[in-house]
Formats: C-alpha cells, structure tokens, sequence
C-alpha cells in the first residue's frame, strides 16, 4: 500500500520564509506554479500556509496592499498537517472533512512536502484503473 511519501514528487520543498511581502509571495508562487506555500520561521520550522484562497479572501477581497503587507499578517496559522507514512484515502479523506486543497506533509516533526489534492485525486484515478485492467484480464482468462 502507497504512502504520501511515496507520491511526493519531488525532494525539494516549495516554501516561503516568515517576513516576506505579500508581492514577493505571489511572485513566488506565480514563478513555481503552485497554489500554496508552506511559511517557515528562522528555524525551518512550519509556522503557516498561504495559499490562493488566502490570496483571494484576506488580500484581494478587502484590498490589502500587496506591496506592504507581511505574509504573516494574512497566512493560514493554524495548519493541519499529515504524517508521510498516512495513506493517501486517508489525507483525501481529512481534505475533503476540512475543505481544503493542500496539505503539508510531514515526517518525525520535520515538512518534508506538500500535497494537493490533484495529486490525491491523480492518485486515485490511476488505482482505479489499474484496478479495472486487472479485472479485465481476470475476465479474459476466465471465461
């Protein structure tokens, strides 16, 4: 059985350092294609998400200026996270119970990614076929 670990795609980690203007965020995540960021304190550790909903709801919507605000001040703050060796039906599961689209994940404490829930719902699709091919076969030689 697949863990979150095992549908990271990547080892390098996307994130935002605590302080940084809002206008520089939104470069970032125009610049690597994402919909979140994980924010990390001076430490490394996960102090907080920003992601486009924010982006919509706390900025845009009550017309924050993007060009003075800190990150900090409009970021997502109290973060759920999910532990790497959870299985994917599982953080699809607390995604959905939660309403939201990305999820950091993480091992002994540490961020060691994020998942969206594409990548969740990608994952899913791909069983599913693989599962519906395996009963192809089991019906071709069986019958």
């Amino acid at each position: 059985m697949k863990t979150l670990k095992d549908l990271l795609k990547t080892d390098r980690i996307h994130y935002v350092n605590s302080g940084n203007l809002l206008i520089d965020v939104v470069k970032f995540m125009d610049q690597h294609n994402v919909g979140a960021v994980p924010i990390l304190n001076k430490e490394k550790k996960l102090i907080g998400i920003f992601s486009e909903r924010d982006l919509l709801r706390r900025v845009v919507a009550k017309g924050i200026d993007l060009n003075s605000t800190k990150v900090d001040d409009v970021m997502t703050k109290e973060v759920i996270v999910i532990e790497s060796h959870d299985t994917p039906e599982y953080c699809l599961q607390i995604m959905k119970q939660q309403n939201f689209r990305h999820i950091p994940i993480i091992e002994k404490k540490i961020l060691i990614g994020i998942l969206s829930i594409k990548d969740l719902m990608l994952h899913d699709t791909q069983q599913k076929e693989e599962k519906i091919e395996q009963l192809h076969s089991y019906i071709q030689f069986a019958g």
